[in-house]
Order: C-alpha cells, then sequence, then structure tokens
C-alpha cells in the first residue's frame, strides 16, 4: 500500500469514529409501522403498560430481576407488538377506533374519576385499575366542557381493554418462551413405551 493510499483511508477511518457519538444505539423504543392506527410511541409505550399488567413477569425466588426471572411476562416478550399487529390487521375499522378512543383515553379517565390514574409504579395498583375499570357498570358523572361523554369513555375503554387482554394472552400462549420451555413441541405419536401399567387404569 503506497503512502497517499494509507493517509485516505486513515482520514476516513477518522471521519468515521467523529460520526459514531452522534448515532443513537440506546435501548429506546421505536414506534411500529402501522397501516390503519395511529399510535404514537407514548400511546404504544401505554398499551406495552397495560399488556405488562395483565401478564406480569415472575421474579425468581431471590427476588433478582432478569435474567433471573423465573418467567418472562408481556413486557419482555414485546407482546404490545403481536397486539398492534393484530389490531391493524385483523380487525374491523370500527373496533380498531374504539381500540384506539380506549387507549387515548384510559390516562385522562383515570385521573379524572380514579384515586390514582393508571399507571402506578406497584403492579397490583395497576392491577385493581384495570379490574376496577373492566368491571365498571355505570360511568361517573361528566365533568365540565366535557368532549366526549364519560359514559362513551368507558365503553371505548372496556373495549380496548378486553381487546387487550384476549391478544396479550394470545401472544403469550404462542411465544417462542411458550412454546418452547411450557408446551415444547413432541413429535406425534411421541416416544415409544414398551411396557406400561395399566393397573389402576380408569376408563369413562
Amino acid at each position: 500500500m503506497d503512502r497517499r493510499s494509507a493517509l485516505k483511508q486513515a482520514a476516513l477511518l477518522a471521519g468515521g469514529l467523529a460520526w459514531l457519538p452522534s448515532c443513537d444505539f440506546g435501548p429506546k423504543r421505536v414506534a411500529v409501522a402501522l397501516d390503519n392506527l395511529q399510535l404514537d410511541v407514548n400511546l404504544q409505550d401505554l398499551l406495552a403498560k397495560v399488556a405488562a399488567t395483565i401478564i406480569p413477569s415472575e421474579e425468581n425466588e431471590s427476588g433478582e430481576a432478569s435474567p433471573g426471572l423465573a418467567r418472562p411476562g408481556a413486557e419482555e416478550l414485546d407482546l404490545y407488538r403481536f397486539i398492534l399487529v393484530m389490531v391493524d390487521d385483523c380487525m374491523e375499522k370500527e373496533d380498531q377506533q374504539g381500540f384506539s378512543n380506549g387507549l387515548q383515553q384510559l390516562v385522562p379517565f383515570t385521573k379524572a374519576h380514579f384515586e390514582k390514574p393508571f399507571p402506578q409504579k406497584e403492579q397490583a395498583e395497576n392491577e385493581a385499575i384495570i379490574t376496577q375499570l373492566m368491571e365498571m357498570e355505570e360511568a361517573p358523572a361528566a365533568t365540565e366542557n366535557a368532549e366526549v361523554s364519560p359514559a362513551e369513555q368507558l365503553k371505548d375503554i372496556q373495549a380496548f381493554l378486553g381487546i387487550t387482554k384476549r391478544y396479550t394472552i394470545q401472544g403469550f400462549m404462542i411465544s417462542e418462551y411458550f412454546m418452547t420451555e411450557k408446551f415444547p413441541y413432541k413429535l406425534v405419536p411421541g416416544p415409544y413405551q414398551a411396557c406400561v401399567s395399566t393397573e389402576g387404569l380408569t376408563v369413562m
């Protein structure tokens, strides 16, 4: 390699190193690209929190955080992405709108009508809020200058929570973790067992 080529490569390398600090390779969440739903990163983060409330992670006996989890939850499995794709691809426009409205109204509604708005830091508190929302049969009295009545807000929120719960459970049941750790696939008809005792066998 001649001197001119070596100097050119050194200049390119120096320029590349100077550019690298401006790049953000951190763990920040990027919004999922959707065709029908219009949800920013903050709303997608809120959806992830609701899903994590429905299926939380289970810590090991020592109480240590990941990677010592006894069972990953919706947050670790990124189930909010599955929920978004299913709603965006598989639901009717009316249901998509109700889902979106309920998600957007969740925080304002709980701030206006609950002592503790969603989300809270403690899992138990978030579970109590979600349970209370799902079990509410009558909406609180309307506040002044409210664009949407509490009854309509509650209807959308309950529709959103019902959809989120269904797809959170479905996503967990078909996740790699569940299919490999909890319900591993076995070839049919399974391993051959030459001698099996039938003593005590009950035939229905």
